[in-house]
């Protein structure tokens, strides 16, 4: 079964590391053997991968993009896998993280890149959720742990060494 490409005009794929443009109009190709194949929209630029999971993403892009290299990226990868699953504690964020790792396993790279982007949408709701949250001046971070030092019984000395208050 041979694997249809709809493209818009201007449109830009990958085929086997080959870059093809597509004309003023909207065109169709049919694939009728195993390439690899990457859409303009799925492809991430270096600079774009400023997050953990981004750059899992961009190593394994890059395993699709460039057989000849991959065993330069297998250990980014691992590595960036390895912190994320490190990382999250979301049962489902975990799941994906392993299946992904499968793919990776299969040689199936391009499952790798639709696993991982789920991941990055989860990823950015998490890190908009962190941006959106101010954070406390450090002075009344300082006073809530001076004040709970005081209830266990210490106190900070004037040169930051805790001492014991025994007269209590």
């Amino acid at each position: 079964m041979a694997l249809k490409l709809n493209l818009k005009p201007g449109e830009k794929i990958v085929i086997n590391g080959a870059v093809i443009v597509n004309g003023d109009r909207k065109a169709s190709l049919g694939v009728k053997n195993f390439a690899n194949i990457l859409r303009e929209s799925d492809v991430m630029q270096e600079e774009e991968a400023n997050t953990p999971t981004k750059r899992a993403y961009f190593a394994a892009q890059l395993m699709l993009l460039d057989p000849e290299h991959r065993a330069d990226y297998e250990a980014p990868f691992r590595r960036y896998m390895k912190d994320l699953i490190g990382a999250f504690t979301n049962r489902d964020m975990l799941d994906l993280l392993q299946l992904a790792l499968e793919h990776h396993d299969a040689g199936d790279y391009y499952k790798i890149l639709a696993v991982l982007r789920k991941v990055i949408s989860y990823e950015e709701v998490l890190l908009q959720s962190i941006e959106a949250r101010p954070l406390p001046p450090l002075v009344d971070v300082i006073e809530e742990e001076d004040a709970a030092r005081h209830k266990r019984g210490r106190r900070s000395s004037p040169e930051g060494v805790e001492e014991r208050d025994d007269h209590q």
